[in-house]
């Protein structure tokens, strides 16, 4: 046994760039099995002791190996089986008969057909002959592909089978209809095979579609640091303005919507762990899994451009300050009721991924997330309410009167100055001495428990750092074609048309459902997954919406405005750039318009030259350290869906909340 794995040990695949499964899509018993099989199998490829992989997965040590080589193996797209092998009770190869007779009777006859024109191939030689020859021609029926010309073709088929010295006490001859319905479905297999065969068996006039050549429960007090967190966003009370660049060296400004500052602060050291600013009148879902994939990803300062600004010192991040704490994950994630918030989507990441519970507090409570709304205050009183066109707290704040009476325009401050503003001050706010944290600031507090204490963590497992598949999101759709119209196989999504090589010649995927996952940030280009979850293939849009990058919320703003015919284009125009222009043409008018020009402006600057497809199905969190894995709270996911309402805070500037 020693001897065998030695020879094997020395060159294992490495499972990351396997064609995975959609988890999502198996039963719960299936999940389970898959998921202790995936383990197994990557502690194998890690050449991990076969004993400590049965004892750490609960897999048999003698079928550690066997799944290895069945996942080495080749599927019929031409690929590895990759993780797709280890679903349970899915096979790796088609079925093939292996006894030599055939009973009499209706019962016993699975794969006598296959196994006879192996036998013959002069009988499958014959079929192919006449799909070539068009006496046999597909057409589309109300159940799916119909074959016309099967009588003609089965009696030529009896024919060849007498002259083979086939009887008729032999099969398919001792059937009563002689395999007439096996015979149909052969061919219809054979012409399935690819997409060019089953067009001109259908009859097809043209071939259109496809890719062109050139295409390419929750305690009250954290104990220790991430144990829980705060999440919330605070509308900025400050007005802001953006410059585009009408033609070289001339500027042109305008004003926009107030933007979002989301945030979430670890309870007990007081330590902002990311943010993200979003510039819609309303934020979503995305932006809140974007916020939550900002605190797990190492911070970088951003470059300064205002003169005098700079960091205080031992300001910054705590994923920044401390590299260990890169991708750390927290136990408890609490919130409010915004419909943001308790999306599916969100609460998806949440559970599945970070691995936390998930606390939706009571409505028209706030001080119940008091760290999170204290820090708010905190940020406008030095950083909002100080510069020029702010806003107040309120129609009623004094602060706002006075800053209509004198600002010599509606707005002042650019909106990459507020952003390098914010990223000071937050990381100075980390910095800061807190009077509860006795007289610490929140990244001593971070110091104290994680290298003196050394405070058990989890983090974020390897495969998904190198993925960031946090905004990945699942849609359902069906692939779309027909073989006797010549039309190859594609898929519509959102207005547009998807397709790839691989896709565009697999005839037997039309009008098969699949599970697609796409990068709400870029729609270029997602990932396919047929029904049972395997992997299939990477289709791109096709048309004028490959030409530049946009987002899912652009495309949608886009097909709205064509639909009301307030945006007008051309067959070979680039939609998002004609977009662009209308957005620039009303934002003299019309705040929304100029936020909407700058959001579309920095999407498209944000995104890869080429489409890029996100990995797809994420994992859930697993932890590097020995720690309990945290109970995923059943009944606090069913929370109060009521808005929640403003209401002033009940605790002082510096007091900690507890009971």
């Amino acid at each position: 046994m020693t001897g065998r794995r030695s020879a094997t040990a020395t060159d294992r695949a490495d499972p990351t760039l396997w064609p995975t499964v959609a988890w999502p899509a198996l039963s719960g018993e299936q999940q389970k099995i898959f998921r202790a099989r995936e383990e197994a199998v990557r502690l194998y490829c890690r050449r991990a002791p076969l004993r400590s992989i049965e004892a750490a997965t609960g897999v048999p040590f003698s079928s550690v190996r066997r799944m290895y080589e069945r996942c080495l193996q080749t599927h019929a797209d031409g690929r590895l089986q990759g993780l797709r092998a280890l679903v349970p009770y899915e096979h790796v190869k088609s079925y093939r008969r292996s006894a030599k007779s055939v009973r009499s009777g209706p019962a016993g006859k699975a794969g006598a057909f296959q196994q006879l024109l192996e036998r013959h191939p002069e009988l499958e030689a014959l079929i192919a002959n006449e799909l070539q020859a068009h006496h046999v021609v597909l057409r589309e029926g109300p159940k799916g592909l119909v074959v016309g010309g099967l009588s003609a073709l089965h009696k030529r088929f009896r024919l060849l089978c007498l002259e083979l010295g086939l009887t008729q006490g032999d099969y398919p001859l001792v059937q009563d209809e002689q395999g007439i319905r096996s015979l149909g479905a052969a061919v219809k297999s054979m012409a399935a095979r690819s997409f060019e065969l089953a067009a001109r068996v259908a009859l097809a006039q043209k071939r259109s579609g496809g890719v062109r050549p050139h295409a390419e429960g929750l305690p009250l007090v954290a104990a220790i640091p991430f144990d829980a967190v705060e999440f919330d966003g605070h509308r900025v009370d400050v007005r802001l303005r953006i410059v585009f660049e009408r033609v070289a060296g001339i500027e042109e400004s305008f004003e926009i919507d107030r933007v979002w500052l989301l945030t979430i602060i670890d309870i007990c050291s007081r330590a902002i762990l990311g943010y993200h600013i979003v510039l819609e009148p309303e934020y979503s879902r995305f932006d809140v899994l974007k916020t939550v994939e900002r605190a797990l990803v190492p911070w970088r300062p951003p470059a300064l451009t205002i003169p005098g600004l700079r960091f205080a010192p031992g300001a910054g991040m705590p994923s920044e300050r401390f590299p260990e704490l890169g991708y750390a994950l927290w136990n408890w994630f609490r919130f409010d009721n915004a419909k943001a918030h308790l999306a599916e989507d969100t609460l998806r990441v949440l559970t599945d991924i970070v691995g936390c519970g998930a606390h939706a507090g009571p409505a028209y409570r706030p001080n119940e997330r008091p760290h999170i709304e204290r820090f708010f205050g905190t940020l406008a009183s030095v950083l909002a309410h100080r510069l020029p066109g702010n806003t107040g707290s309120g129609a009623a704040d004094p602060r706002r009167r006075i800053a209509e009476l004198t600002a010599t325009s509606a707005a002042v401050v650019r909106l990459d100055e507020l952003m390098e503003l914010t990223a000071v001050a937050i990381a100075n706010y980390n910095a800061a001495a807190h009077t509860n944290l006795g007289g610490r600031s929140p990244l001593e507090m971070l110091g104290y428990y994680v290298r003196e204490k050394q405070s058990a963590l989890r983090w974020l497992a390897e495969p998904m750092r190198r993925n960031l598949c946090l905004l990945q999101h699942e849609h359902e759709g069906h692939v779309r074609g027909s073989v006797v119209k010549g039309v190859r196989p594609y898929i519509h999504f959102f207005g547009a048309r998807y397709t790839s090589h691989a896709l565009a010649g697999r005839a037997d995927l039309i009008g098969k459902p699949v599970r697609l996952y796409f990068d709400a940030e870029d729609v270029r280009a997602l990932r396919v997954f047929d029904a049972a979850g395997r992997e299939l293939c990477v289709v791109e849009v096709q048309g004028a919406w490959r030409h530049t990058a946009h987002t899912l919320r652009m495309r949608k703003e886009i097909l709205a405005l064509v639909r009301a015919r307030k945006l007008r284009v051309a067959h070979n125009d680039d939609p998002v750039q004609c977009y662009l222009d209308y957005l620039r043409h009303g934002a003299a008018r019309r705040r929304r318009s100029a936020s909407k020009a700058e959001i579309a402006r920095r999407a498209i600057d944000a995104a890869a030259p080429a489409p890029k497809a996100p990995p797809g199905p994420a994992e859930k969190a697993q932890s590097d350290c020995a720690t309990a894995p945290v109970p995923l709270p059943a009944e606090e996911a069913k929370q109060s869906k009521s808005p929640v309402k403003g209401k002033r805070l009940i605790i002082g500037s510096g007091q900690v909340f507890s009971r």
